[in-house]
């Protein structure tokens, strides 16, 4: 699992300091080496591999050189991620044209490497640009709604013509994962959210598709829809595309709420 390039160790103990489950020793010669059972342990995250200033291990066979290095060249500042976060707003009106699949694909290359519970990646997509679908997916969500006699004033406005569930967006990005996955709602939350942010960077506009997320839960009609494999459910739905407004300020927020312990 670990190959440690005895020419280029530098013996600084850095990977073995680092190890989240403190997996590695040094040898009699200050070679770090994993413990005993550790196979049976290791997360595979990678924080040897990275952390690794000489570039000296190869884990489960990756090699530093097959992994794209850290740039020096992109400062990220406090201020632009600041910016980044407070310019995020729930988009519900949008252009008409799509967010070509390409871009969409660009965003879930960076998504990705959200973190996730123990490192199991467990997060998988259903992305839908086929408006019809999409609103065949709301018709199904005001079924479920309708059945149940909640927020009727949704179910109201739907009668009218006016989609409340998933807004005429042009495309809708669906989380999913195993139920018995560590925390798949967690994992699914993080990713959908990096998403999100990720869009926002790139001009595209993202909106929680909470209703829908609830019914594809529980309505046997559109879990058929969705045709998710054996034991996943539904954790994260988002709304995505180009917005329709721009948006010229920032709206105060409440005031944080902190205690110290």
């Amino acid at each position: 699992m670990l190959i440690i390039d005895q020419e280029k160790c530098g013996k600084d103990g850095i990977c073995i300091e680092e190890c989240p489950f403190f997996l590695l020793k040094p040898d009699a010669d200050g070679i770090p080496e994993m413990i005993p059972g550790a196979e049976a342990v290791c997360l595979k995250c990678g924080h040897c591999l990275a952390v690794c200033p000489n570039g000296a291990i190869t884990l489960e066979g990756v090699s530093p050189e097959s992994c794209e290095p850290v740039p020096k060249q992109i400062p990220i500042s406090a201020e632009s991620i600041s910016q980044l976060v407070k310019t995020r707003r729930s988009i519900r009106v949008y252009k008409d044209r799509p967010v070509p699949r390409e871009v969409v694909e660009k965003l879930l290359e960076t998504v990705q490497y959200s973190p996730t519970a123990k490192n199991l990646q467990p997060v998988h997509w259903i992305l839908v640009d086929d408006r019809p679908k999409i609103y065949q997916m709301a018709g199904l969500t005001i079924e479920w709604l309708r059945k149940l006699n909640m927020v009727p004033d949704i179910i109201e406005a739907w009668d009218k013509g006016h989609d409340i569930i998933l807004r005429g967006a042009p495309n809708l990005a669906i989380a999913h994962a195993a139920k018995n996955s560590i925390n798949p709602a967690a994992d699914c939350a993080i990713a959908c959210t990096t998403l999100e942010l990720t869009a926002n960077s790139m001009g595209i506009g993202g909106c929680w598709a909470g209703y829908f997320m609830r019914a594809s839960k529980n309505y046997d009609p559109l879990k058929q829809f969705l045709n998710l494999p054996n034991g996943h459910k539904v954790y994260a739905a988002l709304m995505l595309g180009y917005p329709r407004f721009k948006y010229h300020r920032i709206p105060p927020r409440q005031a944080l709420k902190v205690r110290w312990l």
